[in-house]
């Protein structure tokens, strides 16, 4: 527990000044963090580790990332160790490392990982993370996560946003769902916005709608609305009121 306090505050501590910084360089593309983890060129280790009695899964997930100044070397070694270890529970980790590494060789080490330790494989590297998510769905009775994940998991998708890290953290309380499923949509809270009380025209007025134009019904006390899933879809939820009646329409 002493090692893992100590490894979750050095996480901890080193986020605290890559937030910022890691928000700043995504800018409007709402991109990866990759400003905040590995991306130099590695060096891999002469000879591989053998299995060690002290082994410990929690510090090698920190091992693996631990935030702000991150050595790629160590990153390697994590890899490394966890083939050496045979070790099960680092497989969903490293699997949702596979979609932040900005360090292409380290992404390549890290899927041959996975397919040792589990005896899988995927096709490709491009979309290795989004075909592992899929097998680790079906296979996460087997592969539960170390000690400390939630911690983990929650201070890396703070680089992304605090909100994403304050949404996670209670899960460490307890949580009913696997976490290590729990995978960021591709934007930041907020990064989509809905539509707020779009104005309306009448069905006679409408000249942008084909005949064979999807729409979405609403009738609430007399009141009727079609919401075009053209414009809806770029949005993905309007609120609007409806025959008096506050809406949600969520696509």
């Amino acid at each position: 527990m002493r090692r893992l306090l100590r490894h979750f505050g050095t996480l901890a501590a080193g986020l605290l000044a890559v937030v910022a910084v890691a928000c700043s360089d995504m800018g409007e593309s709402n991109g990866p963090v990759e400003s905040a983890l590995p991306a130099a060129p590695a060096q891999t280790a002469a000879a591989a580790p053998t299995p060690a009695a002290d082994y410990d899964s929690t510090e090698n997930m920190f091992r693996l990332f631990s935030g702000r100044g991150h050595r790629p070397n160590d990153s390697h070694e994590a890899v490394t160790l966890a083939v050496a270890n045979t070790d099960k529970s680092m497989v969903p980790v490293m699997i949702e490392m596979l979609r932040f590494f900005g360090n292409q060789e380290l992404v390549v080490e890290t899927n041959k990982a996975i397919s040792a330790i589990t005896g899988q494989e995927v096709r490709g590297v491009s979309g290795a993370w989004s075909e592992w998510m899929e097998w680790l769905g079906r296979n996460a009775d087997e592969y539960g996560p170390p000690g400390g994940y939630v911690q983990w998991k929650s201070a890396l998708m703070s680089l992304i946003d605090e909100r994403f890290g304050e949404f996670l953290a209670p899960a460490a309380l307890g949580s009913r769902i696997n976490v290590s499923e729990i995978a960021w949509g591709g934007v930041r809270p907020d990064g989509i916005p809905d539509l707020q009380n779009a104005p309306a025209v009448s069905a006679g007025e409408q000249d942008y709608l084909q005949p064979r134009d999807r729409v979405f019904g609403v009738s609430i006390n007399g009141e009727h609305r079609a919401y075009p899933l053209r414009i809806v879809n770029a949005h993905e939820m309007a609120n609007d009121v409806v025959g008096g009646e506050p809406i949600a329409l969520a696509y």
